[in-house]
């Protein structure tokens, strides 16, 4: 009988089926950088060195928000709270990122907290940031969280028919098994 990965403690990938690979080719990650070097010139244009401050805040702000709001779910979800998690600049997994294999159903759960709890922070703070401050944090948040949220919307089909899924991500490409 197999038993789920997460479920049990001396489970390996092994007793799992290889379902789909997803490569990250070099084009996404330049273009995906290329966002990043896109708003710091609008930012530098409309609002000079005082733009590039807020480009470089925002950022700073915005992974202490996904920080908090991490650690927040990790009281509702078990599951992940047991996995190791590690933070990192490499993109396209800039920020926090499981260290190990996950279950997409917790890999899913915890980015849509995430996304929707940190889109309501960034609108509570509206009315006493600047404008500059604001389109950093909300570019920011977007950015940190687009290859994530691809990842869920690529793979949502296959989860579909179960739940139970392993994410094995790396630097350059995401493997999902099922058992």
């Amino acid at each position: 009988m197999k038993q789920s990965l997460t479920d049990h403690p001396t489970a390996t990938i092994y007793q799992y089926k290889h379902v789909k690979r997803i490569v990250i080719r070099n084009e996404m990650l330049i273009g995906y950088l290329l966002c990043a070097l896109i708003i710091l010139g609008f930012e530098y244009s409309m609002y000079q060195l005082y733009g590039v401050f807020n480009w470089l805040i925002g950022f700073a702000v915005m992974q202490v928000i996904h920080l908090v709001i991490i650690l927040l779910a990790f009281i509702n979800v078990h599951e992940a709270a047991d996995r190791k998690w590690r933070w990192g600049i490499t993109p396209p997994w800039t920020g926090f990122k499981p260290a190990n294999d996950i279950s997409f159903f917790v890999f899913r759960k915890i980015h849509t907290q995430l996304f929707w709890l940190g889109a309501i922070i960034v609108g509570v703070l509206y009315p006493w940031i600047s404008p500059s401050l604001l389109l950093s944090i909300m570019f920011w948040h977007i950015w940190l969280l687009a290859p994530k949220l691809l990842l869920t919307l690529s793979l949502r089909k296959l989860s579909r028919k179960t739940k139970a899924g392993i994410l094995r991500m790396q630097l350059k490409e995401v493997n999902f098994y099922q058992p």
